[in-house]
């Protein structure tokens, strides 16, 4: 990729999918940060920047529910800057705006965020921009501000990088882009096949080969083809950021902390070796999971990390409950209680949806429980999504994204939701607040009972804005 001297980068070439991305929310940062001990802005009045913004959907999404909040985003590549401010207009969203420039370009009057976003950027980029990255965390981090940098991590990349390196030779002498990625998976088809009896590398070899072919072009030509390609170690990371007076203060995603699939006996070993170092015991997890990813949250060194509270924050669950005392989160943890409490409390969160609940000072430490769980999820305010009122309404941006024919659209919550129904998308693109229920049962031609259903999986989703 492409990032000095005014040269077309590669995401003007190829396009790059721009989805929402849930742990990049400020909601979901608010929440981090309070737990850590931080005192955070909430989203509802913060500031956000976003480096590597692409297209922008990624803070337009978030722009659209949090119309107090502002949003500036910073992408090199002319093209998905003028299609993201074209979104804008036709939204008519005065809280958002995104500048076609380089990192490198970003001065000290740019201003001050409470949460900053560099998400695929910071392994993609040569050194003098990844350094800027961090320096401009720094910079115009707020004091109790949160820097989440995404990166690809050793062990686990070093299969990725080996293919890297025969991919990028058989496709030396091609230039152009489709011939590039038609050629890569002819290539990673090859690999794939392997050996009749493949030992333990040539098997995973082949299994990386296999993985990387079903990616798509986007993530195939701007991740595995990209000019540049850098993982790093997570100490090199944490010691880089250290570099420009930044702390490493948590993961983005609970679910990156969560010792899944490791043996009771390699947790505890882990933590024997790490002898009470955090952050060693975090690179000792990364060797016994052979982790290639991580999207790590960054805050000011002098800040003085503790036991925060989830007190204040606003609570919701998509867990179901399978039989009694048996709950299964939206990721597939599963949960078996007896107690009555935290049963009625999942129960109350999960009959709740769309809506949230505000976490009280007698739940908090059951909240907090719950969701070093992954069985419930905090945010710093009540979702904006709602109900069906008496005229239905979706966000415009999810009206908007049917329209131009994406197969998915972003809810309210922050999340891709795959409308692929033609009924279902002719639903949406009905839903802007002008019809009454009489009116859309008659333009969609089904029952009263049919509408019904369809607005409670959209009110589920956290599409309906009203």
């Amino acid at each position: 990729m492409q990032y000095h001297g005014g040269v077309m980068t590669a995401h003007d070439q190829i396009a790059y999918q721009n989805s929402p991305i849930l742990s990049t929310h400020p909601g979901r940062l608010f929440a981090k940060a309070k737990l850590a001990g931080l005192r955070p802005v909430p989203e509802d009045r913060c500031r956000v920047l976003e480096l590597g913004s692409n297209a922008g959907e990624n803070l337009i999404a978030m722009a659209v529910a949090l119309p107090s909040a502002e949003f500036v985003g910073v992408e090199l590549a002319e093209k998905p800057v003028r299609r993201g401010r074209q979104t804008i207009a036709a939204l008519g969203l005065t809280n958002i705006r995104l500048e076609r420039m380089d990192v490198l370009e970003i001065g000290a009057d740019f201003g001050r965020f409470d949460y900053i976003i560099a998400h695929g950027l910071y392994s993609w980029t040569p050194p003098a921009a990844r350094d800027r990255i961090l320096a401009v965390a720094r910079r115009h981090m707020g004091p109790q501000g949160v820097t989440l940098v995404s990166y690809n991590t050793f062990p686990g990349s070093h299969l990725r990088m080996m293919q890297r390196e025969m991919l990028l030779h058989y496709l030396a002498n091609e230039e152009n882009p489709r011939r590039r990625l038609d050629r890569a998976r002819e290539f990673l088809k090859v690999l794939a096949m392997g050996r009749p009896e493949m030992d333990t590398l040539e098997a995973a070899v082949a299994a990386q080969a296999e993985e990387t072919a079903e990616r798509t072009d986007s993530a195939l030509y701007h991740d595995d083809l990209c000019d540049h390609f850098e993982p790093v170690y997570f100490h090199q990371f944490v010691a880089h950021a250290a570099r420009h007076d930044l702390q490493y203060l948590g993961d983005a995603s609970i679910m990156d902390s969560l010792p899944q699939n490791l043996a009771p006996e390699t947790m505890a070993a882990v933590k024997e070796m790490a002898a009470g170092d955090r952050l060693a015991e975090q690179q000792y997890l990364d060797f016994v999971r052979t982790r290639r990813f991580r999207r790590t949250l960054l805050c000011h060194a002098e800040v003085n990390l503790g036991e925060g509270s989830a007190e204040g924050c606003h609570a919701s669950s998509y867990a179901r409950e399978k039989e009694d005392g048996v709950f299964i989160s939206k990721s597939g943890l599963r949960m078996t209680t007896t107690h009555p409490a935290p049963i009625g409390y999942l129960r109350r969160l999960s009959s709740l949806l769309p809506h949230s609940e505000p976490v009280s000072a007698g739940d908090a430490a059951l909240a907090l429980d719950f969701y070093k769980m992954g069985m419930i999820e905090l945010r710093g305010s009540p979702s904006a999504a709602r109900a069906a009122g008496e005229k239905p309404c979706v966000s415009a941006f999810a009206r908007l994204q049917v329209e131009r024919g994406d197969q998915q659209v972003t809810s309210l919550g922050h999340l891709s939701v795959e409308i692929a129904d033609e009924s279902a998308r002719k639903l949406l693109q009905l839903l802007d607040g002008t019809r009454d229920r009489e009116q859309l049962c008659r333009e969609l031609r089904c029952s009263a009972e049919h509408l019904e259903q369809g607005l409670s999986h959209l009110a589920r989703c956290e599409l309906l804005a009203g």
